[in-house]
């Protein structure tokens, strides 16, 4: 996973020194300041699983973070498919920013022609049909919703964070806050909405 890292196209790590990021597992821009400190921080580094994430965050106060995810999955002993994802934002409000796939082969990353998961997929996607647009934009207000590419095992899912009291909220017109891809064949399918506590 280290070396995926290292053959990113540079424009998905603009303001990070790879190097200093992977022998520290922490980096520091030389830009900092008393008023504004950025940290990234290098986690779930895993050969086995395939996973990789970055998290950027400030010591300074500022509540905004950017984290960065890589999945690779194994098509056959001489291709792979590396998957990565931004989500950005604030803690309240956050979405994704990012979401690109790649094949990986003899050392080389090549993006796809076409995308493996679908972009337009969204806060609609949890919901049953004909749910009033009125709940749709009350849920538009308090929730976030994003890939996470590195906790579902061999799977990608998309989820559905909310943030607010449920009692509150009306949760009949949901039918899950999770929606799980599946590689089979060299495609993803789209599972139904399932709920997930954890």
């Amino acid at each position: 996973m280290i070396d995926i890292l290292k053959w990113m196209p540079t424009y998905h790590l603009e303001g990070i020194i790879v190097d200093t990021l992977i022998k520290n597992r922490i980096y520091y821009p030389p830009d900092n300041s008393k008023e504004e400190a950025v940290k990234y921080s290098l986690y779930e580094v895993n050969d086995t699983t395939g996973t990789l994430r970055i998290e950027m965050n400030f010591e300074t106060g500022q509540r905004a973070f950017v984290v960065r995810e890589w999945k690779r999955i194994v098509i056959s002993k001489k291709k792979q498919l590396v998957i990565y994802s931004t989500v950005a934002g604030l803690p309240v409000s956050y979405g994704q920013s990012v979401l690109q796939t790649y094949l990986l082969k003899k050392g080389r990353l090549r993006a796809t022609r076409k995308p493996l998961l679908p972009k337009d997929i969204g806060l609609k996607d949890f919901f049953r049909p004909n749910t009033p647009s009125t709940v749709i934009d009350k849920y538009n207000q308090y929730a976030n919703h994003c890939y996470e590419l590195i906790y579902e095992g061999k799977n990608i899912c998309y989820v559905l964070f909310e943030n607010f009291d449920l009692g509150s909220m009306d949760r009949s017109w949901l039918l899950g806050n999770k929606i799980e891809f599946v590689f089979e064949n060299g495609r993803f399918t789209k599972m139904p909405p399932y709920f997930d506590e954890d």
